[in-house]
């Protein structure tokens, strides 16, 4: 895609698309799925913005590293550094039955207070980014 204002604002679209399944799941108590669409926000929030700086191919799935990324011209997104971490341990376990320990599968042991967190996380990330759109 030639207008990258355009691509990046399809990206942030499917961000906050993203983001209230994840709330939702985490209402429904589908906890390892709020986890995971969690993570997925953050991922497409954080494209939207290198894709907005002009970037045209982005193959990173680590939030940490997307936040580096996105840092080098937004350094203000480097305050959510430490929270990416969290995310990024969603990224498989949430979702990869052989990503937990047996005999647990994710859907059993995730719970609210996780959940709770990385749907927060992912807001705040999805706020800024949304926010870094429109300078």
């Amino acid at each position: 895609m030639r207008n990258f204002k355009q691509n990046a604002q399809r990206w942030i679209k499917e961000a906050e698309y993203t983001l209230n399944r994840a709330e939702q799941n985490c209402r429904e108590e589908s906890y390892s799925l709020a986890c995971f669409l969690a993570e997925q926000t953050s991922q497409k929030a954080l494209k939207a913005v290198l894709y907005f700086d002009g970037a045209r191919f982005i193959n990173i799935h680590s939030i940490t590293e997307l936040i580096k990324e996105v840092s080098r011209k937004r350094p203000e997104f480097l305050d959510f550094i430490k929270q990416a971490t969290t995310l990024d341990h969603y990224y498989l376990s949430t979702r990869y039955p052989d990503a937990v320990p047996e005999p647990a599968i994710p859907s059993e042991i995730f719970v609210k207070e996780q959940a709770e967190e990385a749907v927060s996380i992912a807001g705040k990330i999805f706020n800024a980014s949304k926010k870094a759109l429109v300078e």
